[in-house]
């Protein structure tokens, strides 16, 4: 009889602590279908990137010299990437772009989610290419090997989501290569859910540079910080770094943030005192350390790429306004959405003329956002828009909103009339002497 109550009353416990659990603001927890991936596997995955394997890749990307996009050493450097990835089973294309005058390609290694009802895509990306005359060690040599290792050791193991690793070219040209793919996959409604970049994680001298990474990120992808912060206190016997997270840089994730993706970027404490110049070499580098980073990188993706988010997105928004006029003439549009739990929302808005919002400040659910829009061109244009909850999950992008603007600024026939008389006099004679 006493067994009997005491399974009672652990019955009624686990009750009350699971009611208690779901009720928090705990969005996204682990998710491990595939019941290989837990904390001890984590723990073994940050210890399979060592300073053997990071420093491998590194002195292999190095030895190739300055690899200005579009010469050789940069084609032949990606080719060598293409390779690496191929090895390890991953599927494998060459994303070729051109802009700015300028054509190269970028190194693209998908390892498939096994959740198929999942379409999330995560990024980790870093740039292969360098400025002339510099051999890139650090710039971004030591981004390409922490891509590298981090593809090596991940690619072993099942995840729910999707994971896409990512070797840019045309970066030291203000993200030429990076811009095209985060443009040609906004057009293919690519549901990217975070974006790591990885520029310059290998220079640190002292002490004090050793223990921090530093990590930017605008305000919609503070989520992703949050979550790298978390994840190097609870690992952080194995990693050994603090955060220091900040506002926004420019890297590869940049052009991802234009097309409303969240991405962050991480990058060395210290900045590099040889940063492109012939002295960025592996000699000026601390291995140890870009080790460390790496691995926090690597546990950051596990994380992302083995988890679910417990709420649901919000529901497609839905615009009104005006669905034709003039052109210099400024409109007024209402959107509006419902997030299941009440979340708060945010809006990012594609106006149909190559100009977008980015998105809007956190409103509650259902409340109506008015924004206003000016075309510059009469056209016939789509706008969209989606929505983004507080915890980073989006909806669909809404139905298409129709808007013709057929018209120039509209002709005032009684001013042009006005100033025809003041400038000849004699019409206003004539004028009155044909009425009377």
């Amino acid at each position: 009889m006493l067994k009997k109550i005491i399974c009672i009353l652990v019955i009624i416990f686990l009750i009350i602590s699971a009611t208690s659990i779901s009720s928090r603001n705990i969005k996204i927890i682990p998710c491990y279908e595939n019941e290989n991936i837990n904390e001890e596997e984590i723990i073994d995955m940050i210890k399979q990137l060592n300073e053997s394997l990071y420093l491998g890749y590194l002195e292999d990307i190095v030895s190739f010299g300055a690899r200005y996009t579009g010469t050789e050493n940069c084609y032949e450097a990606g080719t060598y990437i293409y390779n690496e990835f191929s090895n390890m089973s991953l599927d494998v294309q060459y994303h070729n772009w051109i802009f700015g005058g300028l054509q190269d390609r970028n190194i693209e290694a998908t390892l498939h989610g096994i959740n198929n009802n999942s379409d999330e895509i995560y990024i980790i990306c870093a740039h292969y290419d360098t400025v002339q005359r510099c051999p890139g060690a650090d710039d971004d040599g030591s981004g390409v090997a922490a891509l590298l290792s981090i593809a090596y050791i991940m690619e072993k193991y099942n995840f729910n989501h999707t994971i896409r690793f990512i070797a840019f070219s045309g970066e030291e040209q203000w993200m030429y290569g990076s811009r095209e793919y985060a443009r040609e996959a906004y057009e293919n409604g690519d549901n990217i859910i975070a974006v790591l970049n990885v520029d310059m994680i290998g220079f640190a001298v002292t002490s004090t540079h050793y223990k921090y990474i530093n990590l930017y990120k605008n305000e919609p992808s503070k989520w992703i910080s949050d979550l790298t912060i978390s994840l190097s206190q609870t690992y952080y016997d194995y990693i050994l770094l603090d955060v220091i997270s900040l506002g926004q840089a420019p890297s590869d994730h940049v052009y991802f943030w234009h097309y409303g993706y969240d991405g962050v970027f991480y990058q060395e404490y210290e900045f590099n005192y040889f940063y492109h110049t012939p002295n960025d070499i592996i000699k000026k580098l601390n291995i140890s350390y870009a080790s460390r980073c790496s691995k926090l990188i690597l546990t950051t993706l596990v994380e992302l790429a083995s988890s679910y988010a417990q709420n649901s997105p919000p529901d497609k928004p839905e615009i009104s306004g005006p669905n034709s006029g003039k052109i210099s003439e400024e409109y007024s549009y209402v959107i509006v959405t419902n997030e299941p739990e009440n979340d708060e929302v945010s809006y990012y808005i594609d106006w149909g003329d190559g100009s977008m919002d980015d998105w809007t400040m956190m409103l509650p659910s259902g409340e109506e956002y008015n924004v206003t829009h000016i075309w510059g061109e009469e056209g016939d244009y789509e706008i969209k828009v989606k929505a983004k909850d507080q915890y980073g999950d989006e909806s669909p992008w809404s139905d298409p909103f129709s808007i013709t603007m057929p018209q120039v600024e509209s002709f005032d026939m009684p001013v042009f009339i006005q100033l025809l008389l003041e400038f000849f006099p004699f019409l206003e004679r004539m004028f009155f002497a044909l009425l009377f």
